[in-house]
């Protein structure tokens, strides 16, 4: 006999956002529905489910060591036993519609662009296995470079520049969505005084602060 049920999701996460909103929805409904029915799916599973659902999914399912994952295909392609170096991020939210990612065709990437999808692997090797937060602020940027050939936010050069005015390592985005940071290194000296300067910039471009927080080694 077939049976049934009612799953309700409660979440503070702004619709729209990007970085994983609709992700953490989905994983959270899977998960919620292995648990009732006391089926074991380990992470690869869930995430091939999330994708099923989404036509792509963030690797939000793998909450222990970061991994380098296809979003398209539920693969992952390098797991790291480390944490991401430590980063501060001032973070905030772009004006704009978001991108409404099921409606959207996936980029047609050149062969100049899977090159550099190589080199930017390479580089975020490197920055964990080193633990450094330049590097992978650089990684970040020419990621969100690369995306604004076929998804473009016209404020993110501004952000850009608030990040080279500041002193920032390097700018991140919701590919799909509307936040993004800039990224300072914790171990720089100067850190507060650039991070209280790129909060007045965030306000004065009239973008809307999201948070101020530190990652780093549990």
């Amino acid at each position: 006999k077939a049976q049934g049920g009612t799953l309700q999701l409660r979440s503070d996460l702004p619709r729209g956002c990007g970085m994983g909103s609709s992700t953490a929805d989905v994983v959270a409904t899977i998960r919620a529905v292995c648990d009732c029915c006391g089926l074991p799916l380990d992470d690869l599973h869930v995430s091939a489910i999330a994708v099923q659902a989404e036509t792509a999914s963030d690797p939000l399912a793998f909450d222990t060591t970061p991994v380098l994952f296809a979003q398209r295909h539920a693969e992952v392609l390098r797991r790291w036993d480390r944490p991401l170096p430590p980063v501060r991020l001032v973070g905030c939210r772009l004006p704009g519609q978001p991108v409404d990612t099921l409606g959207v065709s996936p980029p047609a990437y050149t062969s100049d662009e899977h090159a550099e999808f190589a080199r930017l692997a390479s580089a975020m090797e490197t920055a964990v296995r080193t633990g450094n937060t330049r590097i992978l602020g650089g990684v970040a940027t020419d990621s969100a470079l690369i995306n604004q050939r076929y998804l473009p936010n016209p404020d993110l050069p501004r952000v850009l520049e608030i990040c080279e005015r500041t002193g920032g390592v390097g700018v991140q985005v919701a590919h799909s969505g509307t936040v993004c940071s800039v990224m300072y290194d914790p171990a720089d000296a100067a850190v507060d005084q650039r991070i209280l300067r790129a909060r007045r910039a965030v306000d004065a471009a009239g973008f809307d602060s999201t948070a101020h927080f530190l990652g780093e080694d549990p």
